[in-house]
């Protein structure tokens, strides 16, 4: 099929693309003006590169009868709501249009499974939990969503979402960059014991689902979770060990003060910038986030990777 990548320059966004290549998709990744794209040059994908506030040059990036699938996403943490709808809500519902102008057939947009927030039960929760969003990152999030939702229904393009749980994997930014600045230093900082369990995947298989969702039937917008194993941080902290063949300590940072250290670091913080520690990433470090994707695996998708072989992969440590 022929694919148009928006965001394929971001970290989940360029396993899509990589991973669309290899699926035998004709892929074309359109990004700004000035964007670093050094990995996609080493794929067989046409670069287009875009304003990305003219309308009519978004559409024509797009095949007549082809997919979009969306990646764009503001991943900083600590920023005012209106900047972040700015890309959340209204680049979103633009590429959207754009896709509909085109005549394009279908729409995937990758979500986060942090828009159901931090209430949630010990047990996997599945696609049609309540969504209960508490900070600025999920609130936004959601409202992306329902724009979708609101803009889908007579347009003529099908529209499905993704919601990934947390990924590990290459050209991660944020997340193992932060915790292998510690590891490096002979310490794994977990907050409130680290037993938390959590469902996690590669980001290999991230793409591999965006990708799968070009081939399921759909006669309406469908939602749909997706992992690919479930862990605790303290596993994380003894694969690491493993790999690398040493034995780091454990520095545990009670939820409480974690708590309080986070809304100081958001205060003296200026917007646009983000924080070593926030309310919301503390809320992720130290709550059960697992969740059921049996959905998704009813069409026939299965992850490939499980937590040593992402960790091996995204660390360049191969098997010895």
């Amino acid at each position: 099929m022929k694919t148009t990548v928006f965001g394929a320059t971001g970290y989940l966004g360029s396993h899509t693309a990589e991973q669309l290549t290899l699926a035998g998709h004709e892929v074309v990744c359109v990004v700004r003006q000035g964007s670093d794209c050094r990995f996609l040059e080493t794929l067989p994908v046409t670069i287009v590169r875009a304003n990305f506030d003219d309308p009519g040059q978004l559409a024509q990036a797009i095949a007549p009868g082809g997919a979009v699938l969306n990646c764009v996403a503001e991943t900083r943490m600590h920023l005012a709501d209106a900047e972040r709808r700015r890309v959340e809500i209204d680049l979103t519902s633009r590429l959207f249009n754009a896709a509909r102008a085109a005549g394009a057939k279908r729409f995937v947009q990758l979500s986060t499974v942090m828009i159901y927030g931090f209430d949630r039960p010990v047990t996997a929760i599945d696609e049609n939990y309540p969504i209960k969003p508490r900070y600025s990152y999920s609130r936004i999030a959601a409202e992306r969503e329902r724009a979708l939702l609101d803009l889908a229904p007579g347009s003529g393009v099908e529209l499905l979402i993704l919601r990934p749980s947390n990924t590990l994997g290459k050209r991660d930014s944020s997340a193992l960059p932060a915790i292998m600045a510690g590891y490096e230093k002979g310490s794994f900082a977990v907050i409130g014991g680290g037993q938390w369990r959590y469902s996690c995947m590669d980001g290999r298989d991230t793409g591999r689902a965006m990708a799968h969702l070009l081939e399921v039937p759909v006669a309406r917008p469908e939602i749909f979770l997706v992992k690919g194993y479930d862990i605790c941080w303290l596993d994380l902290k003894t694969a690491l060990d493993q790999l690398f063949g040493r034995q780091t300590r454990v520095m545990n940072l009670p939820k409480g003060l974690a708590m309080a250290l986070g809304w100081l670091m958001e205060k003296v913080t200026p917007y646009g910038k983000n924080p070593p520690l926030t309310r919301f990433s503390v809320e992720v470090l130290s709550t059960h986030t697992l969740f059921d994707d049996r959905k998704i695996r009813a069409t026939g998708f299965e992850p490939r990777y499980d937590l040593m072989a992402t960790l091996r992969d995204a660390l360049d440590k191969p098997v010895a």
